[in-house]
């Protein structure tokens, strides 16, 4: 039996074979060209770098980068790749004199470079030699003629893999998947985020385990521990299938205590708490299945709480036209009528592709977010007209991401204004008082908060990039991952001191990212004062049971309390702990490890 630990994705057990995905490498063979045979081949390669493109573009929102990387998105270094004249000069040269074939000198010249990067003393260098063979042997399928890498299964298995982009995850989860478990990532990257959204499985960071793992292979996938067994004894085989049994039991439990009738979900002393869904993938079945959980008593009351319009670009070429995208808004917002849907305009860059070749040292603190829009109106307010049209029912939001100073809310405001008046020329309706926040996502944000909240009607706190920038941790690294946790207490603090804020002007505040959907959390998220929760629609039943099970003003002395305290991470969470163990809330919401935790705090006390 073979044993790895890795980083837990996303909680759940889960006991089959295994499927190992793995890109066959290929390999161009070196052939002299007749004289008549130059142009054809030069017209392929310029064939190779367009499809390449265009597919590169199609799943750029989606794609995961492969962990180690500081940040720097593999497809942001493909496209970069792709748009480097010199690298595709050479090639062209290099066919035309030497009468190579395009596909010997694509794969002798990105060959070259890798070498390069491979012998680097700079780790950093070294990482970037993947994404060379990734992007060659894109070009090498086109001229080769050879098909797409396949991402499908025949039979249910848990996908395991050195690296998994989030499309593959999206085409697997088409399938009979059951988990999967990859070497690298981080427990907040794009890939263990869809895991959450798809209610499966997932271990990343395995560092390596791929290598020793083959397709069938029997393996136990604890995401609640992020262990990995492979090939597992009987008596590991038979503790987890007691463990399996326990949690289905515990599953029915929780189902038939959240009564989906109650909406809004309100704490025992009448606190209200409204409990929206984050669209995280936008697919056919990612919306029937919010749709679904947005039904109370067949009419839809729980909304999005953030639709993350980016997303929708893994489905184009490009960015989807101002038509198309009136129509897809408009179809979400008459959807969920009269529940309310949250619209974040374009959020790229960082960790998410930008279009162009274009690439940054440090794209987290680059140019992302509203930063783009506002350097980029034209697109920006075709957006925001197509937001407008889609207002028409009273039950859409807008929503800005990113934003860190006065003057950009204020310029992003100015072009809504623009927006509107174009529409109001044309004749054509929308919400006058479309209601306008922006993302809290930044400690300048939350530090501003009281000026933000005086030209807002609300705000959104995004926990996965506060977090990520108050504690400057690269939330995608799996090597400084363990350092990621958004109950450290300078992110708390900078929550309470947003929500006072907001409060005080009377203005509303939701939480959206992975706290909001952490039991050990919630008792802390609902003293704070927070309005609204936005969660995968999977987490929507426990999040709602467990407020209902909670005290308001007992949850306000718990933060007061925490917050006057000087406590480490172990010692707050403890508290929490003890907190719902307090409240017999533990054996129905935690999961087993930690459960293992407030024994362990207790023994120790």
């Amino acid at each position: 039996m073979l044993h790895y630990k890795g980083i837990a994705a996303n909680a759940g057990i889960v006991i089959g074979p295994a499927y190992h995905y793995n890109r066959s490498l290929l390999v161009a063979e070196d052939r002299m060209l007749e004289a008549d045979e130059i142009a054809p081949q030069l017209e392929q390669f310029e064939y190779a770098i367009e499809r390449s493109n265009n597919e590169l573009e199609k799943i750029g929102v989606l794609a995961e980068h492969k962990a180690g990387t500081q940040g720097l998105a593999i497809f942001e270094a493909q496209h970069m790749m792709l748009a480097d004249t010199f690298v595709l000069d050479t090639i062209r040269k290099r066919i035309s004199s030497e009468k190579k074939s395009a596909a010997y000198v694509v794969d002798s010249e990105y060959s070259h470079h890798q070498h390069f990067l491979q012998t680097s003393e700079n780790p950093l260098l070294r990482e970037r030699a993947d994404d060379v063979e990734d992007i060659k042997q894109r070009l090498l399928r086109h001229l080769l003629e050879k098909q797409k890498w396949i991402s499908k299964l025949d039979h249910p298995a848990i996908v395991v893999a050195e690296f998994l982009s989030p499309a593959d995850a999206i085409l697997f989860s088409r399938h009979e998947l059951l988990g999967f478990a990859t070497d690298g990532g981080g427990s907040t990257s794009h890939v263990a985020i869809l895991a959450r959204s798809l209610g499966l499985p997932a271990i990343v960071g395995l560092r390596g385990a791929a290598a020793h793992i083959e397709t069938d292979d029997i393996l136990i996938l604890d995401g609640d521990r992020g262990e990995l067994f492979v090939a597992p004894d009987e008596d590991t085989l038979v503790r987890y299938r007691e463990r399996l049994l326990e949690e289905q039991a515990k599953k029915k439990v929780i189902a038939a205590k959240a009564k989906e009738s109650e909406f809004p979900a309100r704490t025992i002393d009448e606190r209200k708490i409204v409990v929206n869904m984050n669209m995280e993938l936008i697919s056919d079945e990612a919306i029937a299945e919010a749709e679904l959980m947005s039904k109370v008593k067949g009419k839809a009351m729980r909304g999005l709480g953030l639709l993350r319009t980016e997303h929708f670009l893994s489905a184009y070429d490009e960015i989807p036209s101002e038509a198309d995208q009136t129509r897809i808004y408009s179809d979400l917002a008459n959807r969920f009528h009269p529940a309310p849907i949250t619209i974040r305009t374009f959020d790229i860059g960082g960790d998410k592709y930008i279009g162009g070749g274009f690439r940054e040292k440090n794209p987290f603190l680059g140019w992302r977010g509203i930063r783009i829009s506002l350097d980029q109106p034209e697109t920006h307010v075709e957006q925001l007209r197509a937001i407008l049209r889609a207002s028409t029912g009273h039950n859409v939001k807008l929503l800005f991401p990113m934003v860190t100073t006065v003057d950009e809310l204020e310029r992003a405001l100015g072009y809504l204004e623009e927006a509107k008046l174009e529409l109001r020329k044309n004749g054509e309706a929308f919400d006058e008082n479309l209601p306008v926040g922006i993302m809290v996502e930044v400690p300048a944000a939350a530090l501003q908060a009281p000026a933000f909240a005086e030209r807002c009607d609300f705000l959104s706190i995004g926990t996965n990039d506060l977090t990520q920038y108050t504690l400057a941790v690269d939330r995608g690294n799996e090597f400084v991952a363990h350092l990621f946790d958004e109950l450290h207490p300078a992110v708390l603090r900078l929550i309470a001191m947003t929500v006072r804020a907001a409060h005080a002007r009377k203005k509303t505040v939701s939480l959206c990212g992975e706290m909001a959907g952490k039991p050990i959390a919630l008792p802390f998220i609902i003293g704070m004062g927070i309005d609204e929760l936005s969660v995968a629609p999977n987490r929507v039943r426990m999040v709602s049971g467990l407020i209902r099970k909670l005290k308001y003003s007992e949850t306000r002395s718990l933060v007061k309390r925490v917050l006057g305290e000087s406590q480490s991470i172990p010692e707050l969470k403890q508290t929490l702990f003890k907190f719902l163990h307090k409240r017999n809330l533990v054996e129905d919401f935690l999961s087993p490890v930690e459960i293992e935790m407030i024994e362990r705090y207790g023994k120790s006390s």
